[in-house]
């Protein structure tokens, strides 16, 4: 294929969402408090004396070259793996991954191509860029918690269903590194799809390309069952993608890419990088002296233009200093496109393998080169944050916890009617609701959040009194005004919904001022603007070219790839 390169166009208003189970995870539903309630459990064990990369066994890079190159068909020894191939290293980047299936299986379709792009190397030229020698995962492999039972559903199964209807034509390397939501599941479910077979569990199982995933109720049951029997819950063994090699022992590695090139490779969950972890680079880094570091990291330096606390942490711990020589870091968790050069250091954040969107910044420290969607086709979606949380698409929580809230309320007014007391019950009810925002939005962080957040009270604590006495009318003119519990009920219920609204209002305005950057769309839940990064590591090292291919909207029937961006980072010589 010859992607068109993307224009500017008029902003995007509809989009195909899928039907397929699963479904995208409705952020504010059951299932990702289940995932929510993994993090803190995961966060509380997660110290310096329990931690899942203690008992891992680091590759020596060396060691790694010569594996990668052997799965990939090279007979040739040699110090860098480019060496040993004798030809450019091509390498497919996606992180983010799986969410809903279908999504998912339109992003193994763009990812398992070839196509036809435009030479840097030669100006209006175009070359043939054959799928990646390497599959690299970026990180955050499902959604919401990256289980081996959620990555085979939302990322092993639609991605092997794809390879499979694609001639084997050789065999491909699996690498990867993982984010918070795989930590979330300890790194088990990681372990089983990227730990090398032997070292932590046996290889020899079938591609799976059906999903007999139980519904979330029979996992409970399953696990309800085996504890009482003291029996344990069945996992499947390793999750293999079809035609692709798990070579990596540790959920970090170095090795020599191509003659001045290092790649590293770091994992900083939950917390930070641990000791063991930055004296394995360190010592690297201070043999290899003369190369420019590729550096993948589980989250970017800059998030939506901004200094990040763990990037910049991450940059630390590594002893990596941008200014000193040119590095190229690529990484994911923001859920979009962003390209900026800082110095020689280029930042690529491509978070785009089929989660959940997150816009453009609409105020940002610092202008990208490239990003993808723009700050005009994020405003055009911005709009219908509030009306999908108000009608429950991005799960009925909210709904719930402003029923339990309002109800007392409600039912007062339904057996006495109003009272002077009330202006009192509703002030503290106002306080409540204004500080519970403030601290949604960070207001810890930013205290202009408060201002917002006080607003959002006091249009979100009157509710139940609006919506008792606007509702007496009808109910009058209907005859069921004695009623009281039906009364109640019909009125806690329209007060839920619309205090639903205001708190989706409440978000949306966070994100357009520029308070706070991913909970209306990551309630949003939207399907679009996917995209992997394709590269080309040049034989004699003296660059790496990118080009970011993407779906504007996966699932329309007249969906096809276009080409988002195009750069070439050079090391230094």
């Amino acid at each position: 294929m010859a992607p068109e390169r993307l224009g500017a166009g008029p902003p995007r208003w509809s989009f195909t969402r899928g039907g397929e189970k699963p479904r995208g995870v409705a952020w504010y539903g059951v299932r990702s408090f289940w995932g929510h309630s993994r993090h803190l459990a995961a966060s509380a064990i997660a110290t310096e004396d329990i931690d899942s990369r203690d008992w891992m066994t680091p590759d020596d890079p060396r060691e790694l070259v010569q594996r990668i190159a052997a799965a990939l068909g090279a007979t040739k020894s040699a110090s860098t793996l480019t060496e040993c191939l004798g030809r450019d290293l091509w390498v497919d980047y996606v992180a983010d991954t799986g969410d809903d299936v279908s999504v998912s299986r339109a992003v193994a379709r763009l990812i398992f191509a070839e196509y036809v792009l435009p030479d840097p190397a030669q100006a209006d030229q175009r070359i043939a860029t054959p799928r990646g020698d390497i599959l690299f995962f970026g990180g955050d492999t499902a959604y919401p918690v990256a289980t081996a039972e959620e990555i085979k559903s939302r990322v092993v199964v639609p991605f092997n269903q794809v390879l499979i209807e694609r001639p084997r034509d050789r065999l491909r390397v699996l690498l990867g590194i993982p984010g918070n939501h795989d930590w979330y599941d300890g790194l088990d479910g990681f372990a089983r799809m990227f730990r090398r077979p032997g070292a932590h569990h046996a290889s020899g199982t079938a591609a799976a390309t059906r999903d007999a995933r139980k519904t979330r109720f029979g996992q409970y049951a399953d696990f309800a069952r085996q504890f009482v029997i003291g029996g344990h819950v069945s996992k499947p063994r390793s999750l293999e993608l079809e035609g692709y090699v798990r070579v990596q022992n540790a959920s970090y590695f170095a090795l020599h890419v191509a003659p001045s090139i290092g790649l590293i490779a770091a994992d900083r969950q939950l917390k930070k990088i641990d000791s063991r972890q930055a004296h394995y680079f360190e010592s690297w880094l201070n043999n290899h002296l003369g190369i420019s570091p590729w550096v993948f990291l589980p989250d970017p330096v800059y998030a939506f233009g901004e200094p990040s606390p763990s990037g910049t942490g991450m940059l630390e711990s590594l002893g990596l200093r941008l200014g000193s020589r040119p590095h190229l870091i690529l990484s994911g968790d923001i859920h979009h496109y962003r390209r900026e050069q800082e110095g020689p250091t280029l930042h690529v954040t491509a978070g785009g393998g089929g989660a959940f969107l997150h816009p453009a910044a609409f105020h940002p420290g610092r202008p990208a080169d490239v990003e993808w969607p723009d700050i005009r086709q994020s405003r055009a979606l911005l709009p219908s944050v509030p009306i999908r949380i108000a009608l429950g698409r991005a799960g009925f929580l909210p709904h719930l916890l402003l029923a339990v809230v309002f109800a007392p309320s409600i039912l007062l007014l339904g057996s006495r009617g109003a009272r002077a007391g009330d202006l009192a019950a509703l002030g503290a009810t106002v306080l409540l609701f204004a500080i519970s925002y403030g601290f949604l939005g960070g207001m810890r962080r930013n205290p202009r959040v408060l201002l917002l957040s006080t607003l959002a009270g006091l249009l979100t604590a009157p509710t139940p009194f609006i919506v008792f006495y606007a509702s007496r009318p009808v109910f009058h003119a209907a005859g069921l005004a004695s009623e009281r519990w039906l009364v109640a009920l019909v009125a806690l219920t329209v007060a839920a919904f619309s205090g639903a609204f205001v708190f989706g209002a409440y978000i949306a305005a966070l994100t357009l001022f520029g308070l706070e950057r991913t909970q209306a769309f990551t309630a949003l839940d939207h399907p679009g603007f996917k995209h992997f990064v394709r590269l080309r590591v040049r034989a004699d090292g003296s660059a790496i070219d990118g080009w970011c291919l993407g779906l504007v909207d996966p699932l329309a029937n007249d969906s096809k790839p276009v080409l988002v961006d195009q750069f070439t980072w050079r090391p230094l010589k």
